[in-house]
């Protein structure tokens, strides 16, 4: 059985649309064409990792669609409010030649943990 009963196929088309949310949510607050492109493949990342856990993990296909679905919509939600201070971060952090990894505000921080701990909550009661 498939999580909420829906196929593979459903949960795919869902991911699609999770992917779109995180794109419109991510992409258009990145500072440069840079950081937009890397961004962008993230979700394509992601799918990649989650097929690989799929074939190496042996779990069914729709529960790690539904996870892979949870990341997504947990990140974009984590971003929203915070889109401008992480684009100024990141054009500071470039012009200082410091890394990226610190761009993060606490903020930020704690509203993609909050999103991850909720979102993994309700994929947990979804499967």
């Amino acid at each position: 059985m498939t999580p909420l009963g829906l196929s593979v196929a459903s949960w795919l088309w869902i991911a699609v649309l999770a992917a779109g949310v995180f794109w419109a949510v991510a992409v258009p607050g990145m500072p440069t064409t840079e950081y937009r492109i890397r961004t962008a493949l993230a979700p394509v990342v992601g799918a990649l990792t989650a097929f690989a856990y799929y074939r190496v993990g042996h779990q069914e296909p729709a529960t790690v669609i539904v996870f892979y679905t949870t990341a997504l919509l947990a990140f974009a939600a984590g971003m929203i409010g915070h889109r401008r201070e992480l684009a100024r971060r990141l054009m500071e952090a470039k012009r200082k030649g410091e890394p990226e990894d610190a761009t993060w505000s606490v903020a930020m921080m704690a509203q993609v943990l909050v999103s991850l701990v909720v979102f993994c909550i309700a994929a947990f009661w979804i499967i």
